[in-house]
């Protein structure tokens, strides 16, 4: 009998992709027991999908087409688990349309798994009723590979951040769906002058890019640095933050890396109320809000430096404890062998 010893992992890692981290992640974990390759076998290619132990599907939801439909088909029907990562209701910045609504729907349908990375994030599956004995949860991993980073001071004097300013940070791609503008306004309505916003990441495209700079250009606090942000310099903006602001609004979101990289770097969050908000939510290392952003933020600043700090770092000894590489590998090969 031929060894299923074999996972294809789409999307792959790829140099430069944010999405990459988690990727890469990800296949280090699986890749202790298993052979990754990055494309589905062709249709014509038995022995491939013999070999295939499962198909890992992320983010392709808003990119099926037919053959690859077929594809992912033949190879449940040659025996390979299809592991669907249910990371958000629908693609972020798209509209919830009747084709990627079908599309999922077809995933859900198709799979072996649907993995979760939330647990209250079960009863969005689609076909929920037929498909919810499906879901299994895994816990997100953490961000553990930190390489050097810059001098804080250095860091501080770059983006005009004083000692005593108590810093709120928005870092990765900037997206409409990340509702930047929301934070933009909450910061503004604060009218603190001993404290920063710092926006760092690469807009979507000029004309969003445009959009903040036009609402962020009356308040010398709130500092944009719209480019790819290398990750050094990443890491070194999350240690000098105070506080990660994740102002998700359009309710595509169940899941954040942003949350798990704050969290895995010593840092606390406010995150608005998503599924893994909510998982955290008994823990207290996180602030979280429904409708007012401004008051989450006044309520971080008035808790201070020190409780902010001191709750990041038991958010980050959670990720430790609970989300390192070789838990999430246990629980995520596990259901595989099953």
């Amino acid at each position: 009998m031929m060894k299923r010893n074999q996972i294809i992992y789409l999307p792959f890692p790829v140099k430069g992709n944010r999405i990459n981290e988690y990727t890469q992640n990800m296949v280090n974990i699986l890749r202790q027991k298993y052979s990754i390759v990055a494309n589905l076998a062709e249709p014509t290619n038995v022995m491939q999908m013999l070999r295939t132990k499962a198909v890992f599907l992320n983010w392709v939801e808003d990119d099926l087409d037919s053959k690859t439909k077929i594809q992912i088909w033949l190879h449940r029907l040659f025996g390979a688990k299809v592991v669907w990562v249910f990371h958000n209701k629908y693609p972020h910045d798209s509209e919830n349309n009747a084709k990627i609504a079908e599309d999922m729907k077809w995933l859900a349908d198709q799979s072996s798994i649907i993995l979760l990375h939330a647990k209250s994030s079960k009863k969005f599956i689609p076909n929920c009723s037929k498909n919810y004995r499906k879901a299994v949860y895994v816990p997100h991993i953490l961000y553990d590979n930190i390489g050097d980073t810059e001098n804080l001071s250095e860091i501080q004097e770059k983006y005009g951040v004083e000692k005593t300013d108590f810093v709120f940070l928005i870092f990765g791609s900037i997206r409409p769906y990340k509702n930047i503008e929301m934070a933009i306004a909450a910061f503004n309505s604060m009218k603190c002058s001993d404290a920063k916003l710092v926006i760092a990441g690469m807009p979507k495209s000029q004309e969003y890019a445009n959009k903040l700079i036009e609402k962020a250009k009356l308040n010398p606090n709130i500092v944009l640095d719209f480019r790819f942000i290398p990750e050094k310099r990443l890491v070194s903006l999350i240690k000098m933050a105070d506080i990660v602001v994740i102002p998700y609004k359009d309710g595509s979101s169940l899941n954040s890396g942003v949350m798990i990289q704050a969290f895995s770097l010593g840092r606390t969050v406010i995150a608005p109320d998503m599924c893994m908000t909510r998982d955290f939510m008994k823990q207290g290392f996180l602030y979280a809000y429904k409708n007012n952003l401004e008051k989450a933020m006044r309520n971080a600043m008035g808790n201070s430096k020190i409780t902010n700090d001191e709750m990041g770092r038991r958010a980050q000894q959670y990720m430790e404890k609970y989300h390192n590489s070789q838990t999430v590998g246990r629980i995520l090969i596990n259901y595989l062998e099953k």
